[in-house]
């Protein structure tokens, strides 16, 4: 028997499966999950791993709670090429996509120092002289299974390390996507009725 409070063309299920297969729809079409990037939580610094090669830096990580690191590379006078990295693997909290600002500052000739982030091992330089810094966030998605991290380069180990400092930026849900959901919530209800 039919419920007199609801219009005689209201179905149900029809309301139902047509809300839901919509709502599928564009949800399948939304970027990757933001999160909220910072050196707190998931990505606090005693979740990463810092690895010297051939060098002597260090990861400043004082100001980690208000989203800034200093990752400074080797200077330990061999005269040959060193890494400092600076790495975390990702896990489910922590796979979507990061954005970071950066600055960069060396003592060293342009070219015999770099900084950047790594991506499964392979590292992007983003600096090569002092005074470099980034007119735009650096956005980049990261998927369960990847590791990533920074890294401080030389060439020579002298004349002053690399020094890259670190502005995490926190990520928010692009306004599209926003207005997808609500475009969703509006097509359901107009769903309430049968057509």
């Amino acid at each position: 028997m039919r419920d007199k409070s609801q219009p005689a063309n209201y179905h149900p299920v029809l309301s139902l499966g047509l809300a839901t297969s919509i709502t599928l729809g564009i949800l399948s079409t939304l970027p990757n999950k933001a999160i909220a990037f910072s050196f707190t939580g998931p990505f606090a610094p005693s979740n990463w791993t810092l690895t010297n090669t051939n060098a002597d830096g260090s990861v400043d990580t004082t100001n980690a709670a208000t989203g800034t690191i200093v990752l400074t590379g080797g200077n330990n006078g061999s005269n040959s090429a060193g890494t400092t990295d600076w790495t975390i693997p990702i896990n489910a909290s922590r796979a979507g996509n990061i954005l970071f600002n950066w600055s960069y500052f060396t003592l060293d000739t342009p070219g015999f120092d770099s900084a950047g982030y790594l991506l499964n091992g392979t590292y992007t330089p983003l600096a090569t002289q002092d005074g470099d810094f980034s007119a735009a966030p650096v956005s980049l998605n990261v998927n369960i299974g990847d590791v990533f991290g920074f890294r401080a380069a030389t060439d020579t180990n002298s004349d002053g390390p690399p020094v890259f400092t670190v502005f995490a930026v926190p990520t928010v849900p692009e306004p599209s996507s926003i207005v997808g959901l609500l475009a969703v919530v509006g097509l359901g209800a107009r769903y309430l009725r049968k057509q």
